[in-house]
């Protein structure tokens, strides 16, 4: 099911993008945001839930819609829709050097794009499961934070939650707090999704340690941690409400 992902265009002809918002709205998706350039999509990319972009392979700016969304997967594991006007076979093999979701050639009908979209969410969730399995299989139950020279062993059984800190992310656990030289999106990425959860752009919290939820919060112990509206859905689904 489709409806209410959320969806960012990128394209630099805006009456182009407003027919591509067109479309999407009566698919049932939901816009986060029309950029026109790299450092458009990377603001949106950077402040922004969003499952899915569609993105103009020849976009102006510093960067073209190739290594645009190059950098945003690479960065945030967002898949990326290309879309262009452009046909040849130059373009096609710029374009597959970055593994991309899907390709539709301008102008396409909606079902195209239907199409192309509910292919790339289904490869996302395909992916996700696979690097889940990985790193459980790779990790276990532990993980090993590389400080200076040192490896700071941390079991993830252990941790209670975790909080975003500029470029870091800190570990918080019972007994001490771990700095971890990631984002937390990407921190989030690599652990197991059936134990952990993002709730809020700053924190993703250990589900088995949740004491309890009072309006737009979470308890771990005494520890208030804020849920926002984009996760809360989320939240309830993977908890067991009687």
């Amino acid at each position: 099911m489709v409806k209410n992902r959320k969806v960012l265009i990128v394209e630099d002809e805006f009456s182009i993008a407003l027919d591509i918002k067109i479309s999407l709205e009566k698919l049932e998706y939901f816009v986060v945001g029309i950029a026109s350039s790299y450092t458009e999509a990377m603001k949106y990319a950077s402040e922004t839930i969003m499952d899915v972009v569609v993105m103009d392979v020849n976009i102006s700016g510093d960067k073209n819609g190739i290594e645009t969304a190059e950098e945003i997967y690479q960065k945030y594991k967002i898949p990326v829709v290309f879309l262009t006007a452009y046909g040849d076979d130059t373009t096609f093999k710029d374009a597959l050097q970055t593994k991309p979701f899907g390709f539709l050639l301008k102008p396409f009908k909606i079902k195209e794009l239907s199409f192309a979209l509910q292919i790339a969410l289904q490869k996302q969730v395909e992916n996700k499961r696979e690097e889940t399995s990985i790193t459980n299989n790779k990790l276990g139950d532990t993980l090993f934070i590389k400080d200076k020279s040192q490896l700071i062993k941390v079991k993830m059984s252990d941790i209670l939650w975790v909080e975003a800190m500029d470029n870091y992310t800190q570990i918080i656990t019972k007994n001490k707090k771990v700095v971890v030289n990631m984002f937390l999106k990407e921190f989030y990425e690599k652990m197991p999704q059936d134990k952990f959860l993002r709730i809020h752009r700053s924190y993703m919290v250990a589900l088995e340690k949740i004491d309890k939820i009072e309006n737009r919060f979470v308890y771990v112990g005494n520890k208030s941690i804020p849920v926002s509206k984009a996760y809360k859905s989320q939240l309830l689904e993977r908890l067991d409400i009687l």
